[in-house]
This record gives structure tokens, C-alpha cells and sequence, in this order.
């Protein structure tokens, strides 16, 4: 004969066994998908500056001042043409240096456009040297460069030489 206590321990067992029966044997239902996408091809821009239709690297492009010969007091003129040859816009700021023995005593200046006076000079008055210039893609942009020799220029100053390095630096921007 089974106790009551036996039942009772009969009955739970078996009541635990329905319920974990029930649980392993449910019906789940998970539904999932995915899917990819790809962004595409895309490509770096480049940044390529030209001045007077050559890059600057490895060998700098020379510009001619006609005549070349200076007294105090005078100024020589000629044009340059900055191109973006790039795939972006960029912003290009210049600087120049004038060394050599008559160095200290030419002072050079740049200012926009392509035209040269009568005098030698670049005519206006703005004056890039240092200044950010926005070019966009393909686009050109003329400098006018003048040296002008001091007017108080010394005697001792007669028959040297002085040579100005331009430099043009770019940077990338996206939205030109």
C-alpha cells in the first residue's frame, strides 16, 4: 500500500514532469531575414596644382622677367597661371622669397589677374601673397608677379644677382 506521504511525492513528480513535458515540447515560432547592401565603387580625390601648364615636383617651373636687368626704382612684371589639374577643388595660398646678394634690396609682390601696365607693375592693389584662393576643379586662376628693385637701393647693389622662388601650396576642400 502506498502512504500518503509516498502520494504526495508520486503526485509532484509527476505534476513536474507535465510541466517540463509541456515546456520541451511547446511550439516556438521565430521568423528572421537579412539582407546586405554595398555602397558601391567610390575613389579619393586628388589634389594636383600646375603653375604655367607644369607641376611643380620635382623640377619648378621658371618664369621669365624680360628684361632682367633692374635700376632703383624699377619693377619687372609677368604672368602666372595657377591650375587646379586635380579631382577636387582646393584652397592654394603663395609665398615667395628673394635671396642671392641683391635679395634684401627686391621686394616682390603678387596680385590677381593678367594683366601687366605699361610700367612693368601689376596693376591693382589687392595683394595674394599669403591669402587662401579657392580653385575649383579645372579651373585657372592668373597671378600677375612683380620684383621691384628698391629705389634706395645702395651703389654696392650694382651687378648682383638675386633669384625669387615662388611657392604655391594646395589643399583639398570638397565643395569646389
Amino acid at each position: 500500500m502506498i502512504s500518503a506521504r509516498s502520494s504526495v511525492r508520486l503526485r509532484a513528480v509527476l505534476a513536474l514532469g507535465t510541466v517540463l513535458g509541456l515546456g520541451s515540447v511547446g511550439t516556438l515560432a521565430a521568423w528572421s531575414t537579412s539582407t546586405t547592401t554595398t555602397s558601391g565603387d567610390f575613389v579619393t580625390g586628388n589634389v594636383d596644382i600646375t603653375v604655367n601648364g607644369t607641376e611643380g615636383t620635382p623640377t619648378p617651373t621658371a618664369i621669365s622677367l624680360t628684361p632682367n636687368t633692374f635700376v632703383p626704382g624699377q619693377s619687372r612684371a609677368t604672368i602666372v597661371t595657377v591650375r587646379n589639374a586635380g579631382s577636387i577643388g582646393f584652397d592654394y595660398t603663395t609665398a615667395v622669397a628673394v635671396t642671392g646678394t641683391l635679395g634684401a634690396n627686391l621686394v616682390a609682390t603678387i596680385r590677381p589677374g593678367a594683366t601687366i601696365a605699361a610700367d612693368g607693375t601689376c596693376p591693382g592693389t589687392t595683394v595674394v601673397t599669403g591669402t587662401a584662393r579657392r580653385t575649383a576643379r579645372g579651373a585657372s586662376d592668373s597671378l600677375c608677379v612683380q620684383l621691384t628693385l628698391s629705389s634706395t637701393a645702395p651703389t654696392t647693389a650694382q651687378g648682383q644677382t638675386g633669384t625669387a622662388t615662388l611657392t604655391f601650396t594646395a589643399t583639398g576642400v570638397g565643395s569646389a
